[in-house]
């Protein structure tokens, strides 16, 4: 094992980061927003932010504490994310970012590196992430088991969802999306693809996690980010670029609570089986 035990607990940061309404729009259209989006995407008026931006800020945080983990991003698989709105985001600022390393467990496959993060804008707090990260190849390492991961399902087959959509993502989607600052070479180079066992760049977790977020936000909370608060998320198949992929969500009996799942079309896997989507009626 190469991973360093001895960081669990340690907090990186804060993490300075200046954004306007380009980055706004930029994180939006990189996941597939457009003509039907405007309100995310223009610069007058103000744009809205979508709440799972909050991932943005957490980038560099995120990966200089997997670094001090010894973790190895070649290896990585981002497996789940939770982000949680306190309130929505300004049209622009300055974010300041800390992250923190909660845990690293044996998942036999690999371990699990669980880390925290924490933004805010002119003083005030907006957003708390969760970055679930499985290192293949570091298990087996006599660790403890994980905490409790999250089992969302939705209802028996017979129940139909409170909306199921298709959201067709483009062959240069990983490209577009990375340009938000997740930039991860297993997403754009085809020779660290090749060395991480995929026979192209794949599609980022957290890319078709903005499109599942964007498509319940706007199906469940009328597009207003004040509504949102929190999707958590557990990743399943990896997607392409170019995939078309169905994002469908069923009401849960906890009110403002909905169960989320993105299935690939032409495969029929679940790229996200258990997703949980939070918000305010």
């Amino acid at each position: 094992m190469t991973l360093d035990l001895a960081t669990i607990g340690a907090t990186l940061g804060p993490f300075e980061q200046t954004y306007d309404w380009r980055d706004i729009a930029l994180y939006a259209l990189g996941l597939g927003a457009g003509v039907d989006d405007l309100e995310f995407v223009q610069d007058a008026p103000p744009p809205k932010v979508l709440p799972t931006f909050g991932v943005v800020p957490a980038f560099k945080p995120v990966f200089e504490a997997l670094k001090m983990t010894g973790g190895n991003l070649v290896t990585l698989l981002h497996s789940g994310q939770n982000t949680e709105l306190i309130k929505p985001f300004p049209h622009e600022g300055t974010m300041l970012t800390t992250a923190s390393i909660r845990g690293i467990w044996d998942m036999k496959i690999g371990a699990l590196a669980i880390i925290d993060s924490e933004t805010s804008v002119g003083g005030d707090t907006v957003t708390r992430t969760a970055w679930h990260l499985l290192l293949r190849g570091e298990g087996k390492f006599g660790g403890q088991r994980p905490p409790k991961l999250l089992r969302i399902s939705p209802p028996d087959d017979d129940v139909e969802p409170l909306f199921s959509k298709e959201v067709q993502t483009e062959p240069n989607q990983a490209l577009l999306y990375r340009l938000s600052g997740d930039i991860n070479p297993i997403h754009a180079q085809p020779k660290v693809a090749l060395e991480a066992g995929f026979e192209r760049p794949i599609l980022h977790g957290l890319c078709f996690y903005g499109i599942a977020g964007r498509v319940a936000l706007r199906e469940l909370a009328g597009n207003d980010p004040a509504r949102f608060t929190n999707f958590e998320a557990r990743f399943g198949k990896v997607v392409m670029p170019g995939d078309t992929l169905v994002v469908e969500g069923w009401p849960l009996d906890d009110p403002g609570s909905a169960a989320i799942t993105v299935t690939i079309k032409h495969s029929g896997e679940k790229a996200i089986a258990n997703g949980l989507f939070r918000f305010r009626q």
